[in-house]
């Protein structure tokens, strides 16, 4: 009976919630383990419902799977009590339909038919509820929803969710409650299918900011190797810089990125490498080259001085961390030497 071990883990989750070890000690250290937790119980109850499986359970897993959104939701936003609330509740759910499930095995093998459909009668005889709670749950689970789509510049529309609201409460006012329920249970499914949609916003602008900022690294890294040359650096960091430049060009994921630019980060450290330190070498070059050519009569005194005046503004950007500006402007001078010296 596949059902058992699930009630345990789900009574063993929610003995150690209501014993503190959750809200005073792990959940503070790694409040994610919530979630973590909720989702495994959720996998659990799932793969133990069928087309057969009564629609209290249906309906209870419904709930079930909101109450896993909201503590999505609170922990988006570093509310960790109302998140560890909707975990106990979520997981006192998850130990209810276990339990149900647990019970209904039972009776399929103990029961009759005759026994079955009285109880089927008596579950559906019972009085449908006010709903007015749950409601007002659901609109904070939105205003919370529609904080982080605003924070993320998210296109998700929630009108529809809007109107599925005054539609609910005109069913309260008018004491539809089955109808109200109903329309409660639309709205739960709406902002799951909105929580996934906003998942999948966030994550592809995560990519694009990490492929812009692969972009403006690659530059830096095409300088720097641009430097390790000029300066004659070993060929073993020259091949692994240009290694380095090629891992990064080829990541497509935004872990990937963040991985090779650690990687390219530790090289840097490994070799004392920096792009105002290779860029000074290649400044003091072309001062060496400049003081040479100084000595010659094929240069007037104003040529010369207007070399190192232009050193002077190299340095200039190098102390402004205007690397780019700095290495486009040394290497024009650097060209303008090269001529004179043919």
């Amino acid at each position: 009976m596949k059902s058992l071990p699930i009630f345990g883990f789900l009574i063993l989750t929610i003995s150690l919630v209501l014993g503190g070890s959750v809200g005073n000690g792990f959940a503070q250290d790694n409040p994610p383990i919530l979630l973590k937790i909720a989702t495994t119980a959720q996998d659990k109850i799932q793969s133990q419902i069928s087309n057969n499986s009564s629609e209290e359970i249906k309906k209870l897993f419904g709930e079930g799977q909101q109450g896993v959104v909201a503590l999505e939701i609170a922990l988006s936003n570093d509310d960790l009590e109302l998140a560890k609330q909707e975990f106990l509740s979520t997981m006192k759910i998850f130990t209810q339909i276990s339990h149900l499930l647990t019970y209904n095995q039972t009776s399929h093998q103990t029961a009759n038919q005759s026994n079955q459909t009285s109880q089927t009668e008596e579950k559906t005889s019972l009085p449908i509820t006010n709903p007015s709670s749950d409601l007002v749950r659901m609109q904070g689970y939105v205003a919370s929803l529609k904080t982080i789509a605003n924070n993320h510049n998210s296109t998700i529309v929630f009108l529809p969710l809007d109107e599925l609201f005054v539609a609910a409460k005109t069913q309260i006012n008018k004491g539809q409650y089955e109808q109200a329920t109903n329309t409660i249970q639309e709205i739960k499914n709406t902002i799951i299918d909105f929580n996934e949609e906003l998942r999948q916003q966030a994550s592809q602008k995560d990519l694009v900011r990490a492929q812009t900022f692969a972009q403006k690294y690659l530059k830096q890294l095409d300088r720097l190797i641009e430097h390790a040359y000029k300066v004659e650096l070993s060929e073993e960091i020259i091949q692994k810089l240009e290694t380095a430049r090629e891992g990064l060009t080829l990541a497509i994921s935004p872990s990937d990125i963040i991985k090779e630019v650690r990687d390219i980060m530790v090289l840097h450290s490994q070799y004392e490498l920096s792009e105002s330190k290779l860029l000074e070498l290649r400044i003091l070059q072309t001062e060496d080259i400049i003081l040479e050519i100084s000595n010659s009569d094929q240069f007037t005194p104003h040529t010369i001085d207007g070399m190192n005046k232009n050193i002077q503004t190299i340095k200039d950007l190098v102390d402004k961390k205007e690397f780019e500006r700095a290495t486009a402007l040394l290497k024009a001078s650097e060209t303008i030497l090269e001529k004179i010296q043919i």
